[in-house]
C-alpha cells in the first residue's frame, strides 16, 4: 500500500493565516455590505503583523505543494497490496490549487478592495464662495488600506458641504474642504467616525482659500484654443514656486486664462506685488489681478483637480496640445489628399509623440523657435516614410492651427519651418 503524507494540515495553515492577514480590509467591506459600519475597523489591530502573516502564508502553501508533488520513494510503498487508497478530495491537488488561489485573492486583497465600494452619487456641482471655503485635516485611526480610504470617502460624499477630500491610509488622515456656511467640523467629524475608524485629531489649515489671489492671464494655445499652453505656463508657474518662503503653490486653469497663487499666511501685500512683478517681467506675460467678485467666480472651481493644473501637472496640457497639433496636421495632409487612409491613425498618433516628445523636453519657452519647428517638420517627414517609403512621402506646410483661425503675417513665409500659424511671441 502507498503511504499517502497529506498536506491537509499545511493547507489549512496556509489558508487561515492568509484570511487573518486581510481580514483587517475585509472588515470594511463586510461592514458597508452589512450596513453596519462600526464593525469597519474592529481587526485594523491585526494590520502590522500582515507582511508576517502574508510569509507564513507562502511558506506553508509552497511546503503543502512540495510534500503533494515531491516523488514517491520505494520503502514508502508495500509491494504486497492488491490495491492502493484514493485519496480524498480534500487531499487532492485540484483542491490545494484551489486553497491556493483563494490565499492569493486573500493576500492581495488590499490592491482591489476599492472595488466593492460604490462609486458617488453625482451631485449637483456646490459652490461656495472663497470666504466661506475651509480646509481641516483630520488624523484618523484605524485605517489600513485603499479599502479603508474609499470607505471614509463613501461617507463624506454624502455630507452636504463637502467640497472636496484626500485621504490616505498611509499618512492616516483625511484633508477636507467644505463650505463652512453648510457643514462644521463636528458634522464632518461624526461622519468619518460613523464608518468605525476614529478621528484622533484635527487641525484647520491656516493657508485657506482666503489667501489664494487670482490672476488674469494670456497664456492660451494658439495651437489649440480651447486649452492653456502647458509648455509656457510651466516655467512661469515654477519660478513663482520657487519663492517658497512667500508661496505656497501656482496653478493654470485649464483654459490658459487664468493664474492662481496660493501664498502663505504671512505674506505681506507688498511682498506678493514684487514677486508677480518680477515673474510678469521675467516671462514677457502679464498678470492682472481680478476684483473679489470675478475671483469668485473662479474660486468656484478651484482647485479642482481637472481644471486646475500645479506647477508640473501643466504637462497634461501639453499633452493634449500635441494631440491637437497632430489631429491639425493630419487634417491639413488629407485636405491636400496626400495621406492613406491605412496608415493615417498610426502617423497621427506618431506625430502626436514627436510634439509631446518637444513640449516636455524643452529647458525653455523660448526653446520652440524656427530651428526647433524645422527639426520637427523633419521628424515627422521621417515619419511618414515609415509607411509610404523612404523618399515618398510629400512635403507639406506644417500648420499646428485650423485654417479657419489661421492669421498670416510676416512671421510666418513659405519654406521658413515655422507651423504656418505660428507667430512670434
Amino acid at each position: 500500500m502507498i503511504s499517502i503524507k497529506s498536506p491537509g494540515t499545511y493547507t489549512s495553515a496556509g489558508l487561515l493565516s492568509a484570511f487573518a492577514a486581510s481580514l483587517c480590509c475585509i472588515t470594511p467591506v463586510i461592514a458597508l455590505l452589512a450596513g453596519s459600519s462600526s464593525i469597519a475597523a474592529n481587526f485594523s489591530w491585526i494590520e502590522p503583523a500582515r507582511p508576517y502573516l502574508i510569509g507564513l502564508s507562502i511558506a506553508v502553501l509552497a511546503f503543502a505543494w512540495y510534500v503533494k508533488l515531491k516523488p514517491t520513494k520505494t520503502n514508502d510503498m508495500d509491494c504486497n497490496c492488491e490495491t492502493t487508497k484514493k485519496a480524498s478530495f480534500f487531499q487532492s491537488k485540484t483542491f490545494l490549487g484551489i486553497v491556493t488561489v483563494f490565499a492569493v485573492l486573500m493576500m492581495t486583497f488590499p490592491l482591489y478592495a476599492k472595488v466593492f465600494y460604490p462609486k458617488p452619487e453625482a451631485h449637483a456641482a456646490t459652490v461656495a464662495l472663497v470666504d466661506n471655503k475651509q480646509q481641516v485635516k483630520f488624523a484618523i485611526q484605524g485605517m489600513t488600506c485603499e479599502g479603508c480610504e474609499e470607505h471614509v470617502n463613501n461617507e463624506l460624499t454624502k455630507v452636504n458641504g463637502v467640497l472636496a477630500y484626500k485621504t490616505s491610509y498611509a499618512s492616516r488622515s483625511s484633508l477636507v474642504t467644505f463650505d463652512k456656511s453648510k457643514v462644521d467640523v463636528k458634522t464632518i467629524e461624526a461622519a468619518i467616525n460613523k464608518t468605525g475608524y476614529k478621528v484622533k485629531s484635527y487641525d484647520v489649515m491656516n493657508a485657506s482659500n482666503t489667501a489664494v489671489t487670482f490672476y488674469e492671464a494670456p497664456l492660451v494655445c494658439h495651437a489649440a484654443p480651447s486649452i492653456g499652453c502647458g509648455s509656457k505656463a510651466k516655467f512661469m508657474l515654477a519660478d513663482l514656486e520657487k519663492y517658497n518662503d512667500a508661496v505656497e503653490g501656482a496653478w493654470l486653469n485649464k483654459r490658459g486664462t487664468i493664474v492662481a497663487v496660493k501664498w502663505n499666511t504671512n505674506t505681506g501685500e507688498d511682498k506678493k506685488t514684487e514677486i508677480i512683478k518680477t515673474v510678469s517681467t521675467s516671462h514677457s506675460v502679464e498678470l492682472s489681478e481680478l476684483s473679489s467678485t470675478e475671483a469668485n467666480a473662479y474660486a468656484k472651481s478651484f482647485p479642482n483637480e481637472s481644471q486646475w493644473f500645479k506647477g508640473k501637472e501643466v504637462d497634461q496640457l501639453s499633452k493634449e496640445e500635441a494631440g491637437i497639433i497632430a489631429q491639425n496636421t493630419i487634417a491639413s495632409y488629407k485636405a491636400k489628399k496626400l495621406l492613406k487612409p491605412s496608415f493615417e491613425k498610426q502617423f497621427q498618433a506618431d506625430i502626436a509623440k514627436i510634439y509631446e516628445n518637444l513640449f516636455l523636453s524643452i529647458s525653455s519657452y523660448k526653446d520652440l523657435n524656427t530651428e526647433t519647428y524645422n527639426k520637427v517638420e523633419d521628424q515627422i517627414q521621417q515619419a511618414g516614410e515609415k509607411y509610404v517609403g523612404k523618399g515618398k512621402m510629400p512635403h507639406v506646410e506644417l500648420c499646428i492651427a485650423p485654417e479657419a483661425s489661421c492669421e498670416k503675417d510676416k512671421s510666418c513665409s513659405q519654406g521658413s519651418g515655422k507651423s504656418c500659424c505660428d507667430k512670434e511671441q
